[in-house]
């Protein structure tokens, strides 16, 4: 387990870039859907997000089985920033929600063995793997078979975990025949416990009985038939269950406490309640398995509605957990289940898609040139116009001066794999010019190579100045006082851009020039100034001027929309300004107790 803790940790999502340009406002939206019926089941997909699968219904009962959130609402949950409750969601990259949540994949509809069936598929690029989901209907279950591929000779970890949202009563009871967990929270702390009486009295396997959030990782070794539920007192319900390659099982719940309900909220709509009970190919999300080069790992997985007698949900966790079980293994037997993969992997996998019906992005196509190898018969790649084609034109062309194409006002995120950095080091002794030398630079600032990262900034610069170039030379200086001319000439070239606006402001607020930070929030476009963010920095900045009635006046009407999970700020600011003082409920998003909470 300590093996797989320490392996492949990631530092940045790069090269994918962040998205927080969300706001709460209510807009309507039209979002391209695939569903699948069979008059048992019905499911909905929305391929421009990550494939989400964002409902499915049971025919006979009229019952949506998952969470489907009244709103599309964001928070900075992601790796990449935004993510949004709700469905199932295949996470697959590194530790955390992925970061193709919020992106557009490839999908077709096959007409196959199985029946009819939903391919998602994409390049996943912090890991350099490809993301294969097949979904169909069997009788009232959504199958979905999946396939994690790697392209390429070295070995890479492997992280993968299946994230089902469903609606939570306050007698919604979760059962997975184990009796341990290990457990982390919010306060950083992992430990194995005993489940469902981890602390005392409280049932975790009724979520809502818990007062803080916290992931349990169930123990469930080498059972046969691995499965989770989720069931209401009636009895009625969710169940997963899986072929043996995906190991874990786990529930998060967000607890009764303020910070937890009032997440809930930010997340839908005042009222709304989820948890979550997931799958993955790890006993636990701080580990990554290893997929070892040109090798593959596959699964199938089952999502079906779940019925036991109203008496044994409210027995003794052991019995209510044994009876889900018999309940899942009668429904779905492990056998039935293994066979149905084997008849997806040699009859189905690997089938052409034929016409896609939504296209995701371009950077399969480009990795496939890079590399000089043919397409992928069950997952092709096409090339797409979007900010990939630059990149695609280079490779297919071997002319580095078509990297001069790319926008220097909206540039392409560096691209910073092992392969990149050696094919751009070469184009830039054959002319390649500022955007392979931001590029490079940003590939060795990752690695820790500051003399080089700086060289390259340096010379991207002088070629082509740009305020990422400069944003990049400015997280290099030494001292506070360069650091902040750098950060100010980059917004005069970008001066709309929020992010770097708040960088700077964060960096004058750590060097402790609080006064600069009022002066430079007051000379921001409107949009920039106005922003829940920058706010936040600002009635930071003067609370330590000593200007408390000015900052409280902002906290008080404070709506941050990229508030980060686990961000205590607002709260911990209240405390200074307020002390003694319940934190406002708007203000309390904390998710575990901490010092001078007054959360009871």
């Amino acid at each position: 387990m300590m093996e797989r803790v320490l392996r492949g940790r990631i530092s940045s999502p790069l090269p994918y870039g962040v998205l927080s340009d969300y706001d709460r406002a209510d807009h309507t939206v039209q979002l391209p859907a695939i569903e699948l019926a069979n008059g048992q089941a019905r499911a909905l997909v929305l391929p421009s997000l990550g494939g989400r699968l964002w409902s499915l219904i049971d025919e006979a009962s009229g019952r949506e089985l998952v969470h489907r959130n009244p709103r599309l609402r964001w928070a900075n949950f992601g790796l990449t920033d935004a993510w949004f409750a709700g469905g199932i969601e295949w996470n697959l990259g590194s530790t955390g929600h992925s970061t193709t949540s919020n992106l557009p994949v490839h999908a077709a509809v096959l007409d196959t063995p199985l029946g009819p069936v939903v391919r998602l598929w994409e390049w996943e690029r912090t890991r350099d793997l490809v993301l294969q989901v097949d979904l169909w209907l069997s009788d009232a279950r959504l199958m979905a078979s999946t396939r994690v591929l790697n392209p390429d000779p070295e070995p890479k970890p492997l992280y993968y975990w299946t994230n089902i949202a469903v609606p939570e009563t306050r007698g919604t009871r979760v059962l997975v025949p184990a009796d341990t967990a290990w457990r982390t929270d919010y306060a950083g702390v992992l430990e194995r416990v005993s489940v469902p009486f981890p602390d005392g009295e409280v049932d975790v396997s009724v979520p809502s009985a818990s007062r803080y959030a916290a992931d349990y990782f169930y123990e469930v070794g080498d059972q046969h038939g691995r499965l989770v539920a989720a069931v209401e007192p009636d009895g009625r319900g969710i169940a997963q269950t899986s072929t043996a390659a995906l190991r874990g099982r786990k529930l998060f719940l967000w607890g009764n406490g303020p910070g937890g309900r009032r997440w809930q909220d930010w997340l839908g709509i005042t009222g709304t309640r989820y948890l979550e009970i997931q799958a993955g190919v790890c006993p636990t999300q701080l580990e990554h398995d290893l997929l070892e080069g040109y090798a593959s790992r596959t699964w199938t997985e089952a999502f079906a509605p779940l019925e036991l007698d109203p008496s044994v949900v409210a027995a003794d966790y052991g019995v209510a957990a044994q009876a889900a079980r018999d309940a899942v293994h009668a429904a779905t037997p492990p056998a039935w289940l293994a066979a149905q993969h084997d008849r997806w992997l040699h009859e189905v996998a690997d089938l052409g898609p034929g016409e896609l019906v939504h296209t995701g992005s371009g950077w399969g196509r480009v990795e496939l040139a890079l590399r000089g190898a043919p397409q992928l018969p069950g997952t092709p790649f096409p090339e797409v116009a979007d900010e990939s084609l630059p990149l695609l034109r280079f490779v297919e062309t071997d002319d580095p001066t078509a990297l001069d194409d790319i926008d220097p006002q909206r540039p392409t995120l560096p691209v910073v794999s092992d392969r990149w950095v050696a094919r751009l080091s070469d184009a830039v002794e054959r002319g390649a010019g500022w955007w392979a030398r931001y590029a490079l630079g940003t590939a060795r600032h990752l690695r820790g190579d500051l003399d080089g990262a700086q060289a390259a900034y340096g010379r991207s610069a002088e070629l082509q100045p740009t305020a990422m170039t400069l944003r990049g030379e400015a997280l290099l200086a030494g001292d506070a006082t360069t650091r902040d001319e750098l950060y100010r000439r980059a917004c005069a070239l970008a001066p709309d851009d929020r992010r770097l606006a708040v960088e700077r402001l964060v960096a004058l607020l750590d060097a402790g020039r609080s006064e600069d930070v009022v002066a430079a929030v007051a000379g921001l476009p409107e949009a920039v100034r106005e922003h829940g963010r920058t706010r936040m920095v600002l009635a930071e900045a003067m609370a330590a001027l000593g200007q408390d009635a000015a900052a409280l006046e902002v906290l008080e009407r404070l709506e941050v929309p990229d508030l980060a999970e686990g961000d205590r700020t607002l709260a911990e600011l209240w405390q200074r300004l307020c002390p003694g003082k319940p934190v406002p409920r708007p203000l309390d998003f904390r998710m575990s107790p901490g010092p001078g909470s007054d959360q009871t």
